[in-house]
């Protein structure tokens, strides 16, 4: 059998802006593992965040972005001197450029060794990964099945040509083999292994794009999307169909990780967690059958249809304490020209079911699509303004950048408007550095007024906010620097601003002084970088 060692990329930070990028446990990552070890193969984790959460280093060339976890010279050093295969997941397009120097490195010291990537990067663009990186084997959309064929299938030296869900280079020619079915049971899909896995550390220093509530894990209800949004990439990846597991699985998972790890809060990853009334209602009765004393959240944006007044009672009987909507914009039109199914004022009154339960709240939104206008984003300030009167707690406010492998990515690269080179992949990190300008998606609005509308909306929203109610948001902040327990994004927000970020700015200022000593001394000027 293969002897299979699986790399996570590091994590990667800005040290401005007003975005966070918390690195997650790589859940999909550790499903693969899982899904391989069953399968008879050995599989050997190297997780470069969990490995080493407190190792920072400039990123090559960007020394405003700063990695987090191991440099490429200690990865190669990891690798099993009996590895068969080396197998990197990419969930994110800005993790690609660093995922590139780690597979570049990994074949200058040991070419011996197949190289396979998988997950939304490699799915979205499995033809510049070919033809850019040193990549064997690309698996496209879900992964537990193809690995496992494709394990087989190199262990016994047959042709690959016949593993359905994967593409390749073959003298000069990009194959790319027929789509492999999504799974239809998603409940004989082994959980995932986090025994291989450091996830301690990622419990211990709270690495999860939630809330802190207390030791965490992540989770999975569902699998997929039912929706086709124009700037979302997931149809790419997951195709449209949509999977949920049964409830009784997902609570015997909950109750594991507390005998396990001791967790008391759990984050669902899911990409749409709620969609369907009867299953979250059957979740949260099946979670007060057990008595389960946990709290759990749902950090990614969800849809408004199924969360009604009832559910909104269940969720908080249940320990559900934070959640997340997804408007994306105050504009029906625009909505409608990026093919967001959603009812403004069938979410509103979802919004108003989930404050009344004590739920808090965080509503995303995006920014310069392209049918965005002043006019559009005035009515985008109308509703976070209409939120924060309601008593919405957080909102987030991203700028809109073509996801590859999304329908408008498609559009805006036939037309010549889209150059895939590392500065567009790694501009969602920071949004508002004048190197990703070449990402203006609307006709109407410059880079810097968009960046001015960004501010604006964020203003409108917290300041109106913390005028509103003053004694709340001081008691969130001060039970964040106090006790360490975040109720909300923007305490979270806080909390990064005055430790995690400020050390990663540290690292970077002694990096840039290290550098500068150096030259002076004559020795090489290159400073420790990723």
């Amino acid at each position: 059998m293969s002897h299979l060692c699986l790399i996570n990329p590091p994590g990667i930070k800005t040290t401005s802006g007003l975005q966070m990028h918390t690195p997650n446990p790589p859940i999909g990552l550790a499903y693969i593992a899982a899904a391989v070890r069953d399968a008879g193969h050995r599989v050997t984790v190297i997780d470069t965040i969990g490995d080493a959460p407190d190792e920072i280093n400039p990123l090559r060339n960007r020394p405003d972005i700063l990695v987090q976890g191991l440099r490429c010279d200690q990865i190669v050093q990891r690798i099993p001197t009996d590895t068969d295969v080396v197998g990197l997941g990419c969930a994110f397009s800005t993790l690609w450029p660093i995922s590139r120097d780690i597979l570049e490195a990994i074949r200058r010291n040991r070419p011996d060794l197949r190289i396979i990537v998988g997950g939304e990067h490699p799915s979205a663009l499995p033809e510049h990964v070919l033809q850019t990186s040193p990549v064997d084997i690309c698996i496209i959309g879900e992964g537990e099945e193809t690995t496992v064929e494709l394990l087989d299938c190199l262990d016994q030296n047959r042709d690959i040509e016949t593993v359905k869900g994967i593409a390749y280079a073959q003298a000069g020619e990009i194959i790319q083999t027929e789509r492999r079915p999504r799974i239809r049971d998603v409940d004989q899909i082994p959980w995932p292994a986090w025994d291989l896995f450091p996830i301690e550390a990622y419990i211990e220093r709270h690495q999860f794009n939630g809330v802190n509530q207390g030791r965490a894990m992540p989770i999975l209800g569902t699998r997929g999307c039912p929706y086709h949004c124009a700037f979302c990439s997931s149809a790419r990846m997951w195709t449209t169909r949509y999977a949920v597991r049964d409830v009784s699985q997902v609570c015997d998972e909950i109750e594991t990780y507390m005998r396990r790890y001791q967790a008391t809060d759990f984050h669902f990853q899911d990409l749409t967690a709620v969609v369907g009334k009867r299953w979250i209602m059957a979740f949260c009765r099946e979670l007060l059958r057990r008595n389960l004393n946990i709290t759990w959240q749902l950090p990614s944006g969800t849809r408004c249809e199924a969360i009604d007044d009832e559910v909104c009672a269940l969720l908080a009987a249940t320990g559900c304490r934070n959640m997340s909507y997804a408007p994306e914009s105050g504009s029906p039109q625009l909505l409608e020209s990026v093919q967001k199914k959603v009812n403004l004022d069938a979410m509103r009154s979802s919004i108003r079911s989930a404050l009344r339960h004590g739920l808090k709240l965080n509503c995303f939104f995006v920014v310069g699509l392209p049918a965005e206008t002043p006019a559009t984003l005035r009515t985008t300030q109308r509703l976070i303004r209409q939120l924060a009167w309601m008593g919405v707690q957080d909102v987030g406010v991203a700028k809109f950048i073509p996801y590859p492998g999304s329908v408008l990515f498609e559009q805006l690269r036939a037309a010549g408007k889209i150059d895939i080179n590392d500065d567009f992949l790694l501009s969602p990190i920071d949004s508002y550095n004048a190197k990703v300008s070449q990402t203006l998606c609307t006709n109407a609005l410059t880079f810097e007024q968009l960046n001015r509308w960004m501010i604006r909306l964020y203003l409108n929203f917290y300041l109106l906010s913390s005028l509103l109610r003053p004694i709340r948001t001081i008691r969130t902040l001060a039970r964040a620097l106090l006790t360490g327990r975040e109720d909300t994004r923007y305490a979270k927000w806080f909390r990064d601003i005055l430790s995690t970020r400020r050390r990663w700015r540290r690292v970077a200022r002694q990096s840039r002084s290290a550098t500068a000593n150096k030259c002076t001394a004559g020795a090489d000027p290159q400073p420790a970088t990723f």
